[in-house]
C-alpha cells in the first residue's frame, strides 16, 4: 500500500506495522516519522531502537529478540536508517519475517525515488505501508503551511502563510524553522511579523548554535550556564536551537552533497564553512540517537516529562558536550 505524505493519517491505521519513508522533502519525512511515533505512543509502543547500517546483518536477530516484548512488558518501534544507495538485502529480509504484536518498524531511507514496477518495491507493496514525501507544489505548500499554523489566531493566519511562503518559497525546511520560531514567540495581539527574529542578533539562544558549530565547548556551557541562571525562560528556544543544529547536519550528512545540503536546509552562506567543519566531527551514527534525546528535551521543556528543571539543564549540558567535544 502506497500513499504520500500529507495523506498519512488515512492510512496509518489501516496498514500493517511496518512503514517505508522516502523522497526529497525531509520535513514531510519528519512529519511521518512524528506522526507513525505518536500514533503508536498512545498504543504503548513506548521504547525505542535505532538501526543503523552497522547493524543490518543483525536485523533479523534483533526483531526476533524483540518479538516477545521487553522484560517489563513495553512495547517498541525500531527505527531501520537506510542512507540511500541499493537496498540492502539483510533489510529486504524483514519483509519475510512474520509480524509481531511486540514492535512496529519504521524504514527511513534517503532515496529520492523508488521503481514501483522492481521485485523489491512489490514486495514491500504487499507488507508496508510505503510513505512517499515528494516536493510540494506552491498550493499545497500554502495548505501545509496553514495546518502548521494551527496554534496562530484566525485573523492572523492568511497574513503569516503568505509571508512565510514569500520569504521561503519552496523551502520547506526555512518555513518550518520560521514556524517553530512563531511557536515560541507568537502573541496574537502584536502585529503580524515574520523573518525578524533574528535580526537583533541579541538573544543568547542563537549566539548558542555558533559556540556548537564552532566546536566551542566551553563558550556554549558558559552560555547555557548564563541563560539558565538569567533566562530560563528561554527553555523552550534552546531545545529549538540545539534542535536546528542536530537535524540540519542529519539532512546535510544524508544528502548527496553537503554543501548543497546546508543551503536546502537554509542555512545562510556565511554560516556554512562552520557547518562543513562541525559536520566532518559528527557522524550520522552520533547524530541520530541525539535526535531521540532533542525530543525528550523538548517534552520536558514544556513540563510533558518527568525531569526535574536540574536535570533539564544537566541534560542540555551533556548534549552540547556531545556535539562539540
Amino acid at each position: 500500500m502506497k500513499c504520500e505524505s500529507q495523506a498519512l493519517a488515512k492510512y496509518i491505521d489501516k496498514s500493517p506495522k511496518l512503514f517505508f519513508i522516502y523522497g526529497e522533502e525531509i520535513v514531510l519525512h519528519n512529519y511521518a516519522r512524528d506522526s507513525i511515533n505518536a500514533f503508536f505512543n498512545e498504543k504503548g509502543y513506548i521504547e525505542k531502537k535505532i538501526i543503523v547500517k552497522k547493524d543490518f546483518p543483525n536485523i533479523e536477530k534483533i526483531l526476533i529478540e524483540n518479538a516477545g516484548g521487553s522484560l517489563f512488558g513495553t512495547k517498541m518501534i525500531i527505527e531501520i536508517i537506510h542512507e540511500g544507495g541499493k537496498m540492502p538485502n539483510d533489510v529486504l529480509k524483514i519483509f519475510s519475517l512474520k509480524e509481531s504484536e511486540n514492535y512496529i518498524i519504521l524504514i527511513r531511507s534517503s532515496m529520492k525515488k523508488i521503481n514501483d514496477n522492481s521485485s523489491w518495491v512489490k514486495q514491500m507493496n504487499n507488507s508496508a505501508l510505503i510513505i512517499e514525501c515528494k516536493k510540494l507544489k506552491s498550493f499545497e505548500e500554502k495548505i501545509w503551511l496553514k495546518n502548521q499554523l494551527e496554534f496562530v489566531s484566525e485573523k492572523h493566519v492568511k497574513q503569516y502563510v503568505e509571508k512565510i511562503s514569500e520569504l521561503f518559497p519552496g523551502n520547506l525546511i526555512a518555513q518550518q524553522n520560521e514556524i517553530n520560531l512563531l511557536k515560541l514567540m507568537y502573541d496574537e495581539n502584536e502585529e503580524v511579523k515574520t523573518g525578524l527574529i533574528f535580526d537583533g542578533g541579541e538573544f543568547h539562544p542563537f549566539e548558542l548554535e555558533d559556540k556548537i558549530i564552532d566546536l566551542n565547548t566551553t563558550g556554549a556551557l558558559r552560555i547555557l550556564k548564563s541563560i539558565h541562571k538569567n533566562d530560563d525562560h528561554y527553555a523552550q528556544l534552546i531545545v529549538w536551537v540545539i534542535s536546528k543544529v542536530v537535524n540540519t547536519s542529519a539532512i546535510a550528512l544524508q544528502s548527496s552533497d553537503i554543501k548543497s545540503g546546508l543551503a536546502d536546509a537554509g542555512i545562510w552562506n556565511s554560516k556554512v564553512p562552520s557547518y562543513m567543519n562541525f559536520i566532518k566531527k559528527n557522524s550520522l551514527r552520533k547524530i541520530i540517537p541525539l535526535q531521540k534525546k532533542i525530543y525528550e528535551l523538548d517534552l520536558a521543556s514544556k513540563g510533558l516529562a518527568g525531569l526535574t528543571k536540574e536535570q533539564f539543564w544537566q541534560e542540555l549540558d551533556n548534549v552540547v558536550v556531545k556535539l562539540t567535544a
